[in-house]
């Protein structure tokens, strides 16, 4: 069965993420909020892509400049049009749901401590949508905790949920690395 949680990662804590404002790169498709974003070597971003062990993680798309203008996003924007991104730091922890190769997964706690890689959707109507695949190897993110250890209520997360929760840093290997 395919993942059924089409969402992206959520800020869960940390110092408030720095937002900048920046042009896009063309040819990005129609992006989500949200849609993690890295800085190319030219200067303007990119939507990432899935965790390929060569990966460069920098922000999260959380508006356009231009207004008045559609928000969220109804169609790709042009090349050079202004964005704003919420910068990525290494002490940030964010939330993300799991899956295994493509199947939602609960979240467990033998997860917690590996380095893991991010599916990116590259569908049309979920560009940017992200999961952590327990099966991806290309490391991108650190499992710091799953939602469930957080929520001793049990109300909002537990161990059976599936797709579980994560909660996640990103390495910074991938936050320094450049990419065309």
């Amino acid at each position: 069965m395919a993942a059924t949680r089409k969402w992206t990662m959520a800020f869960h804590s940390g110092e408030t993420p720095q937002i900048v404002k920046g042009l896009i790169t063309a040819s990005q498709g129609v992006l989500i909020p949200g849609a993690p974003m890295y800085l190319s070597q030219s200067g303007t971003w990119k939507v990432c892509v899935t965790s390929m062990g060569t990966d460069a993680w920098h922000g999260f798309l959380v508006g356009r400049v231009a207004s008045p203008g559609t928000w969220p996003l109804t169609a790709e924007l042009d090349g050079s049009a202004g964005i704003y991104v919420a910068l990525i730091k290494a002490n940030h922890i964010y939330s993300v749901y799991c899956n295994a190769a493509g199947t939602d997964s609960v979240a467990a706690q033998t997860d917690v401590g590996d380095n893991l890689g991010l599916t990116v959707s590259a569908t049309s109507g979920e560009v940017g949508f992200t999961t952590l695949d327990t099966d991806n190897a290309n490391e991108t993110v650190k499992v710091v905790n799953i939602a469930s250890n957080q929520d001793t209520t049990g109300r909002k997360y537990t161990t059976t949920d599936s797709p579980g929760v994560l909660r996640v840093s990103f390495l910074q290997s991938v936050i320094d690395t450049d990419k065309a």
